[in-house]
Parts: structure tokens; C-alpha cells; sequence
């Protein structure tokens, strides 16, 4: 089992809800800085730096994973690890300096206890010398000190046992199924551990984020996405993590596109739960689990069409804020896509496909609980949403589906929502064909890392987000449709160079990014988010593409192990 033994800057440090309770709130989440045995906590509202070790340090990394590292510093063993969601004990051949983004005051108790307090946090760093080495714990808090007995327990922990204990989780994954990415395979399984998030306030079940940093917060359709990996090993908390989510719905059905455990959002998402659900049943057969997700289901679904058909022509359209020049359509998970810069009203490809893609499964989520009224009710809206799609979204001449203005036009505008219908399964074998032929088009979206967001043709082609860069939840529906229509053989060179580019990513960062430079020269690093990079960026915010970002990871489990 080749576990992550790449250092590099982004990748998150903190303690999983599959280890126990963490929170959403002033948690202890760090992040592995560009230094060598450099941590970075991540507050809210300000930053504490601890370093481990200097430049002229030899350091060998051994493990570097999302809540324990092992290293060699000068030949002297160096481990840190979490106790619990406050609390990291390790040994060190030197004592950290910790460096505040305000001002630090440093108070010592003794020689080995330290209270070091910044603005609006604390930490306290107490150590014990033993055979040369530093056993230490660093315990964070808003207020509270340790009490002398609970120092004594953490200073008591076994460190070598507790790594045991972290490492047997990986031990106990389902096995990798392409050994070459096998080193990736257990950093995607990393990922998915450390943006995991305990219950808490509104949210009643266990969850997951797109990421600890910056984001924080549950998301609608990457709770789909994070769901779908979680199937194959946990499907308890795959589960979940989907009710979670559905649980946050209002009366009228609608569902937030975010939410944490005080607050959401008042757009909503992709309309993927449905279809996630079923594949969640196809691996426990638990029909309890689609007892209880079913009534929201069909609230959710059933607003999309009351509320977001606006011109009621059987098509549904995304809410957009024209005035936000960063994230017009941030309902659509697109946010920045330059299909949202036409000043006129349109039906969304993409809105339209997710709709019949998640009635489809409803039906199937009926027949399975035996409700044949209901079951026919929401194939009937497939069967009628998806001849909406073929009849008025469809262009003869360049072979591909497209927004249906409200003006009776199709907007032209050629981006990987325009594959859907092939994704989806919704178009006939000869229409598939020649969308096949399209989506390979050198010249179009077929880039030397497939596919970008929009046409190499477009003036407004680049790196940033959705105005060019690439995603791996769309390559990995562009799979699906593949397969589908039997281009097992397309879909395997997508497989293929998809994993290939996200893994030299991967080795030479130890990262698993948001998405990529469609021409592969820009490292994510350096890619353009919302506009381009200040010459002095604030990575709590992530200005480049997110580093250990949790729908990334999944889908690349997936595709390491082939499973569509």
C-alpha cells in the first residue's frame, strides 16, 4: 500500500467525523505550506503558523496524509498527528516557532507550557524531553486552558499506536484496482476523510464540504458527488451525507445550493439526488433509505418545475444575477461560465438534462417502493422533458445541444453542457454519433487535457474556472455517455488522460485540484479563478484553482477503479 509521501503547499491537515466529533466552527484545520514541516491553521478570521523545521533541514517524508505525517529531520523521527479535533501530539527533534497573522503573545507557564494567544484563538503547546526527542502536545481553544489532568492525558497518548490506528483505515479500502495510480488512489481516499463534518446545529447527519478551505460549508450537488465515491467503502455515511442535504429543505420544496449548521443559501443546484440515491440503493439494497429520502426527492424536484419553468414551456431555466460579473449563475455550480453573459432569457441545456436525468431515477425510486402512480407520473415528465430537450435544443448543422432563448433561438454557444444529452442517455445512437465526432474535435473542446469549458475558438477561451478550464465531474459524465453508446474505446481515452494529467499534478504538488489548464502548461497553481491572480494573493480565499478538493478526489477514485 503506497500511502502520499509528497510534500508541497494546499494540502489540508485535520480531524475526519470518521474518527469522531469535529466541528464547523473555529475547528483546527491546517494547511501544509510551501516550507518544509510548515503548517498554516486555518481560523475564520486569522491565520497562526507553526513551523517544524528550517531550510537547512534534510527532511524525508515518509507520510503525508490529511491527519498524520511522518518524516525523517536529520535522521531524527518527526511525527504529528491529531488526538481529536482540537487537540495534535507528535515528537519533534526541535521546538516549533509559531508565527501569527496578528501580533502573538507569548505567556509561559514553565519551560515545556506555553499559552501563545492571537486575536481570537489560543494555542497551548506543552512538551516532555525524551531520548533526545520532543513528545508534545499543541491544544487549540477560544478560551479554556487544559486542565493538568487532561495534559497528562495527551502527553500519555501512544503516538506510534495512534499512527497504527490512522494508516489501518487505508488498510481497510477497498483494494486499487490500477496500481499505477495507486500512491493517487490513497490520496483521494485522504481527501474524502479530512472534508468530513460531524452533526451539528441545522444539520442533523453526518456531512462532507467541498473542502475545509475555504469553503466549509455542505453543497448540494458535491454532496451527490462525494456520495457516490463514499458508496463503494462507507455507505452509511454515504447515505448520510445525501439526507443531510435533503434535510435542508424548505417548505415549498426548494433546496439551498449551500448550507452550514446556522444558515443556507437562496439559490438551489444540479438536480442529481435522485439519481444519486438509486446508485446508493444498487450497492446496500436498502429500501429503508429510500423510505426516507423519497418525499424529499419529489418536493425538490417538483419546485424545480414550478419555480425555475418560468416561461412554463417545459424546460427549465437557471436564476441568474446578471449584476455579478464573477459568478453570474452560481445556481447552475457554473458560476463564471460565459454562457451567462447573454443579456436575454433562456432555457438551460444543462438544468433541462439534470431534470429528466433525476425524474427518471424518481420513477425508478417509485417502481422499487411500489407507488405505480407515482412511478408513472415522473417517467411520463421524463419521457416528456427529454422530447422537449431533442425537439427544441438540438442544432442539425453543428451537431450538438445548446440554451433555448426565449426568443425562440438557440444561444450556439458550445461547452461541455452541451454533451449532456449523450451523457444522460437522452438522444438516439445516430445523434450520438455525430455528437461523438464534435466533442473530438481538436479544434473545439477536445484540448490536450479533455475537455475545456468552452471553444478554443472563443475569444474568452483560458484557464479561469468555467471560461476554459477543466473539471473532472464532466469528464467523467463524457465517460458515462461514452460507454453508453458503446465507445468503450473513447471512453478509455478519456479515462486515460484524464488520470494521466491529474496525476503529474499530483506528483509534483502531492494536490488533487479543482480543475485544470485545458493546454496543460499553467499549473493549477497558477490558473486563473474569477479573474486574474493578484500579485499578492490570499490563499485562504483561493484565488487559483482549490487544492485537496473533494469532488475532484471522487471522481478520480472512480476512474481509477473503472467503475461508471
Amino acid at each position: 500500500m503506497k500511502l502520499n509521501d509528497i510534500w508541497g503547499y494546499g494540502q489540508l491537515f485535520g480531524f475526519s467525523a470518521y474518527e469522531g466529533f469535529n466541528r464547523y466552527d473555529n475547528d483546527l484545520i491546517l494547511m501544509t505550506m510551501k516550507d518544509n514541516l510548515s503548517f498554516r491553521c486555518e481560523f475564520k478570521d486569522e491565520w497562526i503558523k507553526i513551523n517544524f523545521s528550517n531550510n537547512k533541514d534534510e527532511v524525508i517524508y515518509k507520510n503525508v496524509m490529511s491527519d498524520f505525517v511522518v518524516a525523517e529531520v536529520n535522521k531524527n523521527s518527526f511525527v504529528l498527528t491529531f488526538a481529536d479535533c482540537d487537540t495534535l501530539v507528535g515528537t519533534c527533534c526541535r521546538l516549533p516557532k509559531f508565527v501569527g497573522e496578528f501580533d502573538l503573545k507569548i505567556t509561559s507557564i514553565s519551560d515545556s507550557h506555553k499559552i501563545i494567544k492571537s486575536k481570537n484563538h489560543f494555542l497551548e503547546f506543552i512538551y516532555v524531553k525524551e531520548n533526545g526527542l520532543f513528545r508534545f502536545l499543541i491544544h487549540h481553544s477560544i478560551n479554556q486552558k487544559l486542565s493538568k489532568k487532561e495534559i497528562e492525558k495527551y502527553l500519555a497518548k501512544d503516538i506510534k499506536q495512534l499512527i497504527e490506528h490512522y494508516k489501518n483505515y487505508y488498510f481497510s479500502m477497498p483494494r486499487c484496482n490500477d496500481l499505477k495510480y495507486e500512491k493517487l488512489f490513497y490520496k483521494s481516499i485522504s481527501v474524502n476523510k479530512v472534508n468530513t463534518h460531524s452533526p451539528e446545529g441545522n444539520i442533523k447527519y453526518f456531512w462532507t464540504t467541498p473542502d475545509r478551505v475555504p469553503h466549509r460549508h455542505m453543497w448540494l450537488w458535491d454532496s451527490g458527488f462525494h456520495a457516490l465515491m463514499m458508496s463503494r467503502f462507507n455507505i452509511k455515511a454515504a447515505e448520510d451525507s445525501i439526507i443531510a442535504m435533503l434535510t435542508q429543505i424548505q417548505k415549498d420544496g426548494f433546496l439551498p445550493h449551500m448550507a452550514n449548521p446556522h444558515d443556507c443559501s437562496d439559490v438551489t443546484q444540479p438536480c442529481i439526488l435522485s439519481w444519486i440515491s438509486y446508485e446508493l440503493y444498487l450497492k446496500s439494497h436498502n429500501k429503508k433509505f429510500l423510505k426516507n429520502v423519497v418525499s424529499y426527492l419529489d418536493k425538490y424536484l417538483t419546485y424545480d418545475f414550478l419555480y425555475r419553468d418560468y416561461n412554463h414551456d417545459g424546460l427549465l431555466s437557471w436564476k441568474t444575477d446578471p449584476n455579478d460579473v464573477n459568478c453570474k449563475c452560481g445556481e447552475s455550480g457554473l458560476d463564471n461560465s460565459p454562457r451567462f453573459d447573454f443579456d436575454e432569457d433562456m432555457d438551460c441545456i444543462d438544468f433541462s438534462c439534470y431534470f429528466a436525468l433525476d425524474a427518471k431515477y424518481l420513477s425508478k425510486i417509485y417502481k422499487v417502493l411500489g407507488n405505480k402512480r407515482k412511478e408513472k407520473y415522473w417517467k411520463e415528465k421524463y419521457i416528456k422533458t427529454t422530447k422537449l430537450i431533442n425537439d427544441l435544443m438540438y442544432d442539425e448543422s453543428t451537431h450538438a445541444f445548446y440554451d433555448y432563448l426565449y426568443s425562440k433561438k438557440l444561444s450556439k454557444f458550445l461547452t461541455p453542457a452541451s454533451f449532456l444529452p449523450l451523457s444522460f442517455g437522452l438522444v438516439s445512437k445516430k445523434r450520438a454519433e455525430k455528437m461523438i465526432e464534435v466533442l473530438f474535435d481538436k479544434n473545439l473542446l477536445c484540448t490536450k487535457f479533455p475537455f475545456s469549458t468552452i471553444s478554443q475558438k472563443d475569444n474568452r477561451f483560458s484557464n479561469d474556472m468555467w471560461r476554459g478550464g477543466v473539471w473532472i465531474n464532466l469528464n467523467y459524465f463524457i465517460i458515462r455517455g461514452l460507454k453508453l453508446y458503446g465507445r468503450s474505446d473513447l471512453a478509455k481515452l478519456v479515462r486515460d488522460k484524464t488520470l494521466n494529467f491529474v496525476n503529474e499534478w499530483y506528483l509534483k504538488t502531492g494536490c488533487i485540484f479543482e480543475f485544470f489548464d485545458p493546454l496543460n502548461k499553467v499549473a493549477p497553481f497558477k490558473c486563473d479563478r474569477k479573474g486574474k491572480q493578484p500579485k499578492n494573493p490570499d490563499y485562504r480565499i483561493h484565488v487559483h484553482s482549490i487544492t485537496d478538493y473533494h469532488w475532484s478526489a471522487a471522481f478520480v477514485y472512480l476512474l481509477i477503479q473503472n467503475d461508471y
